[in-house]
C-alpha cells in the first residue's frame, strides 16, 4: 500500500496550497501540515518553501515529486496484475470487525469469500467500534467493518448492510403485555446495555437524544461487553436490552426472548466498511471490500 503521506505530498505539490490540498483530501489543514512535517522529518530535508501566496517546491521537493509519480505509476502496474483472474489473488488480509458483525454477519461472508479466493488468508481482530477505528488509524489493520458511526476525516466510510436494533425482554416481563409501549415506559425499566465505545450503544443513544430523552435518565442496570451476555441476562429477567436483529432471530423464534415493539424507538443503522483516506485500495483489500458491498 502506498504511504498516505506521499499522496498528501503530491496533492500539496500540485495544488501549491495547503488549504486547497486539505479540501481536496477531506482533511483538516493541521492534519495536512502534520503529514508534510513528518515526511520532511523522515527525509531530513525541507520539501516546500512557505510564503503568503502558498507553497513552492524546494530542489529536494522537485526531485522527490518525480519519485512519488514513478512510485504511483509502478502501483498502477501492480494493480493491473492484482486484478488478473480471481485464482491468482493470494496473500493475507488484516481485517478488523466490531462485535455484532464478527459474530453474526462475517462468518458466512468469510466462507463465501474463501470459496472464491482460496489462496487468501483473512486475519480477523474483533473489538468494539472505537477499537477498530483506532487499529485502522494505527495501520494495524487494512480494513474495518463496524456497526457504529464513524466521522473521522482520515477514514472513508462505505455502508453495505442495513441492520435494525430491537428491544428485547424475557417472556415474563410485564412490558411484553403492553402493545406498542411508549419510549417513557421502556426507559423506566432497568436496561442491560453494551459498554461505552460500542457502536450499538452509540446508535441507541443517538436515537434517544433525537426523541428528546436525557441519557442521564436511562436506568442502566448492567454494562456488558457482548451481545450473548446481554441476551442471557435479559432472559434471566434482569431487565430489558437492545441488540441487533441478526443476533436474536433464534431466541425470538423459540420464544426464549420477546421483542418489544416501540414505534417511536425503531432504530435502523448501517454496517459500514472503513478504509483509510487516500488512493483507492488494491489487491486483496479491494477484492474483499467489493465482495462485501456486493454480498
Amino acid at each position: 500500500m502506498i504511504d498516505y503521506r506521499l499522496h498528501v505530498f503530491r496533492s500539496v505539490a500540485e495544488l501549491r496550497s495547503l488549504t486547497k490540498a486539505s479540501k481536496a483530501l477531506h482533511l483538516s489543514q493541521p492534519a495536512v501540515t502534520k503529514h508534510i512535517k513528518l515526511l520532511e522529518e523522515e527525509l531530513r530535508l525541507p520539501l516546500f518553501v512557505r510564503s503568503s501566496s502558498g507553497v513552492a517546491l524546494t530542489e529536494a521537493g522537485t526531485v522527490f515529486l518525480q519519485h512519488v509519480k514513478e512510485t504511483e505509476k509502478s502501483r498502477a502496474t501492480v494493480l493491473e496484475k492484482l486484478q488478473a483472474p480471481v485464482g491468482l489473488l493470494t496473500g493475507r488480509l488484516h481485517l478488523g470487525s466490531s462485535m455484532t458483525i464478527a459474530s453474526y454477519y462475517l462468518p458466512e461472508v468469510l466462507v463465501r469469500f474463501k470459496a472464491k479466493y482460496a489462496s487468501v488468508t483473512c486475519d480477523v481482530v474483533q473489538g468494539n467500534t472505537d477499537l477498530i477505528v483506532g487499529l485502522l488509524l494505527d495501520q494495524r489493520i487494512e480494513l474495518g467493518l463496524v456497526e457504529g458511526p464513524c466521522r473521522r476525516r482520515e477514514i472513508q466510510v462505505h455502508p453495505f448492510y442495513e441492520d435494525e436494533i430491537v428491544w428485547i425482554a424475557a417472556p415474563s416481563d410485564t412490558l411484553t403485555k403492553i402493545k406498542n409501549p411508549t419510549p417513557k415506559a421502556l426507559l423506566e425499566r432497568p436496561v442491560i446495555a453494551r459498554e461505552l465505545g460500542s457502536g450499538t450503544r452509540r446508535v441507541v443513544e443517538m436515537a434517544l437524544r433525537q426523541q428528546g430523552f436525557a441519557l442521564s435518565g436511562l436506568r442502566i442496570e448492567q454494562e456488558l461487553p457482548s451481545t450473548e451476555s446481554i441476551k442471557r441476562m435479559v432472559a434471566a429477567g434482569a431487565g430489558i436490552g437492545y441488540v441487533s436483529r441478526l443476533s436474536v432471530e433464534q431466541e425470538l423464534a423459540s420464544g426464549k426472548l420477546v421483542q418489544i415493539h416501540c414505534p417511536k424507538l425503531r432504530i435502523k443503522r448501517s454496517f459500514s466498511i472503513l478504509i483509510p483516506q487516500g488512493p483507492d485500495p488494491i489487491g486483496i483489500v479491494q477484492a474483499f471490500s467489493q465482495f462485501v458491498q456486493g454480498a
